[in-house]
């Protein structure tokens, strides 16, 4: 239903709290609930045009040919006091939203709040950057997806998919320094200088466009392995830390926290620290290589690290989570920063182990590489063949880490440099 042109006029909190004010006499068929479109009719048809919904009339508001909107409102959409607008009636169904994603912030919300916040949101028109409190819960609209493209406003529905996004989560971040930290990419740069400068600045800058506060937790973690064949080879106090594996291989893993459940408003400077931790790092694996009757020992690859291991430290602290809770915060993940391709050779019974828990904890777990993506399917887990006894023995068998989010990092340099596909591998 096209109405005619209006008036507009903006108000303020202190007049009233409706986003949107009409006139009664001016609408007499239309109700509580009903949405409108409005727009500047001199501007083009693919403009962004603003959707409000009638909260509740107000009978003081007699101004004949005037419409009134909140003035935050009239600013982001840029219209101005004064001008003539054209108002259209739509129909909810033709201005759904498919997902919505929604940020919360210095808070705690359980499953039961997500869902009754979902619930007071049904059949409302919400635009980007809208402010919503409900059932004592402050969150702010950040974006709305309708058939694979971003609106700016519209109608949320029983079919809408709500995404909830925290910006005081409790983060963990584990960075693996393994061989490959000192080797160079194809574009020149050392992984850890990939690491540094690009996904971890281009993080942390986005924290800060967010005025994100996560409570962080910074770890660096790599595995040695030592030149040795027998455990008296080791001093004795040294022993219970040395461990061996399925090749009779004897290693010890390293745990440095850089950053321990700290919240910054800035991050960046973190890098600096980072920097400074990457040239002292081999002193701190190679501590112990100086003293009389100790092995040497050398850097693992990523291959062959201590990647589930660190999972599961985080799962130690993850399954208490409910012990002594604090309310300013929401959402718990893990990142594991990587310089290998995202192939690891693990203990199958510690990975099913590792995955139970992740499940039954439902924690978000993401592995970010920084190497060239391979030919085939990642994160890719080795699981060393098993030696049934009489001589019979099963080969190796892999397994693809569905419960694990895997991406590739790209530089910002490599991004601009390829223009068009390059094949990789020539047949």
């Amino acid at each position: 239903q096209t109405m005619k042109q209006f008036k507009l006029w903006v108000h303020q909190h202190t007049f009233s709290e409706n986003e949107l004010i009409v006139n009664p006499k001016e609408f007499p068929d239309c109700k509580e609930g009903d949405v409108f479109e409005i727009y500047d009719p001199g501007e083009p048809v693919k403009a962004v045009r603003l959707l409000l919904q009638i909260n509740n009339f107000i009978p003081d508001f007699q101004q004949k040919d005037t419409i009134s909107i909140l003035h935050s409102v009239a600013n982001q959409f840029q219209l101005r006091t004064y001008w003539d607008v054209q108002v259209n009636k739509v129909d909810p169904k033709d201005v759904g939203i498919e997902l919505a994603e929604i940020l919360i912030k210095d808070q705690y919300l359980s499953r039961n709040d997500m869902w009754r916040l979902s619930k007071a949101l049904d059949n409302t028109c919400v635009y980007v950057n809208k402010k919503v409190s409900s059932c004592g819960i402050r969150c702010q609209i950040y974006e709305l997806w309708t058939k694979g493209e971003k609106v700016s406003c519209g109608v949320i529905n029983k079919d809408t998919r709500i995404v909830y996004r925290s910006l005081t989560a409790q983060v963990f971040l584990f960075i693996q320094m393994s061989q490959e930290m000192w080797d160079f990419d194809l574009n020149g740069d050392l992984y850890f200088e990939k690491t540094i400068h690009g996904f971890l600045y281009e993080l942390f800058s986005k924290w800060k466009e967010q005025n994100a506060t996560h409570e962080v937790t910074i770890v660096l973690f790599s595995r040695t392995f030592y030149d040795a064949k027998f455990i008296e080879d080791f001093p004795p106090e040294r022993r219970p830390c040395i461990l061996q594996d399925s090749y009779r291989r004897f290693y010890e893993d390293f745990y440095h926290v850089v950053i321990q459940r700290e919240k910054r408003d800035d991050w960046l400077p973190v890098l600096v620290t980072l920097k400074h931790h990457f040239t002292q790092y081999p002193k701190y694996i190679n501590c112990y290589h100086d003293e009389p009757g100790v092995p040497a020992g050398c850097n693992s690859t990523a291959f062959d690290g201590n990647i589930l291991e660190a999972y599961n430290l985080t799962m130690n602290i993850f399954e208490k989570h409910f012990v002594d809770r604090t309310f300013d915060r929401t959402g718990q993940t893990t990142v594991i920063v990587t310089p290998g391709p995202g192939v690891f050779e693990v203990d199958r019974s510690l990975t099913s182990i590792i995955k139970q828990r992740m499940v039954d904890s439902g924690v978000a777990t993401d592995l970010v590489c920084m190497a060239e993506q391979p030919l085939h399917s990642v994160p890719l887990f080795k699981f060393r063949n098993k030696d049934l006894g009489q001589g019979v023995s099963l080969g190796d068998d892999y397994n693809i880490a569905h419960w694990v989010n895997h991406s590739f990092y790209s530089s910002a340099n490599a991004k601009t440099q390829q223009d068009e596909f390059v094949p990789r591998i020539k047949v």
